[in-house]
């Protein structure tokens, strides 16, 4: 039977849960669907454990300044399962009870399964029904880009969620991909002793900021042991054994050039996707890069405007209708 709430919200990471806090004093009732974990990416997968990758690597850069600064001699042996240990802790052992149960506790209800949008009002989960009677939010997330090389589904491959918390340090790795999470990632990996390759198909690394961060780090990611190599991209990827029947993490990486690196690991970090597959049926506007058009007028963030305006309508022939509903105003219980 149907379930009816003021707000559904579709994904329960970081906007989820800021749309549970919210809303916890507004009379609205609130469903959040989240299909993973409660918080998202950044806790288990992205900025938590990469940083506190990136820290095991700096304590180790700056043993080596002691040398300079301050000891004659000092050493060191990389305990890779430490760093390890500690950085699966660092992302909660990827247990969101804590979480999750400090969502519930604002009085939003949690619903766990894939949800998909079937028209503006609804959205499924498992064959249940979550019926928004005044909004429905769509903050599920992206999921990591992967780019139509040939040969790459021959070989297993690391996204940010392997690399971040990683259970092996692999002699040697090449990254696809000089934008943030590569380069982040390489410094990481470079800086605990592998052997780092960045390969970045256009004109230069970190290409979203200002061109004087690339500039600027370079020299140090240099420093670091990491090989930059920029506009020459990957045309295709093949494993190093010979064996077709099974797959394999070695690989070796084809450039344009004609320029080959081996590597026991490749990392794919081209970008990252929408997750339109739980709502593009629900004929909602998208990028010509498949994300969220959204409306200028409700992308303030603020609950109050939570949204006040929104899509919705039917499918025909690929054609979309739509029209307007009232905005929401927060209404006293009882």
């Amino acid at each position: 039977m149907p379930q009816e709430f003021d707000v559904v919200c579709l994904g329960g990471g970081v906007a989820g849960e800021a749309i549970a806090e919210g809303l916890q004093k507004s009379g609205l009732t609130l469903a959040v669907v989240e299909r993973e974990l409660v918080g998202g990416e950044c806790p288990y997968w992205g900025c938590v454990p990469s940083k506190t990758l990136l820290r095991s690597g700096e304590t180790l850069t700056e043993a080596d300044r002691a040398r300079v600064l301050a000891a004659s001699r000092v050493e060191w042996t990389v305990d890779f399962p430490k760093v390890s240990t500690r950085v699966l802790w660092m992302a909660r052992n990827l247990d969101d009870s804590r979480p999750a149960a400090a969502m519930q506790a604002t009085g939003a209800a949690l619903v766990r399964g894939a949800g998909k949008l079937v028209d503006l009002r609804t959205v499924e989960v498992g064959g249940q029904q979550l019926i928004a009677r005044r909004a429905i939010v769509i903050a599920n997330g992206s999921t990591a880009a992967i780019p139509p090389i040939p040969g790459l589904d021959s070989v297993e491959y690391w996204t940010n969620r392997q690399a971040a918390i990683p259970k092996e340090l692999p002699a040697s790795l090449a990254i696809l991909g000089g934008g943030a999470i590569g380069v982040e990632l390489g410094q990481a990996f470079a800086r605990l002793g592998t052997k780092v390759t960045v390969i970045e198909a256009g004109p230069k690394f970190l290409g979203l900021e200002e061109p004087e961060a690339g500039a600027a780090l370079r020299p140090h990611l240099e420093a670091d042991g990491i090989t930059l190599t920029i506009g020459d991209p990957c045309v295709r990827v093949e494993p190093q054994t010979s064996d077709a029947s099974r797959r394999t993490s070695a690989v070796v990486v084809h450039m344009k050039s004609g320029l080959t690196i081996s590597a026991d690991r490749l990392l794919v970090a081209t970008g990252r996707r929408a997750n339109a597959d739980a709502w593009q049926g629900a004929c909602l506007p998208q990028t010509d890069r498949g994300w969220r058009k959204v409306d200028p007028a409700t992308s303030p963030a603020s609950v109050a405007s939570l949204p006040s305006r929104i899509t919705t309508g039917k499918s025909s022939r690929g054609a979309c209708a739509a029209k307007t509903r009232e905005p929401i105003t927060p209404r006293s219980r009882g």
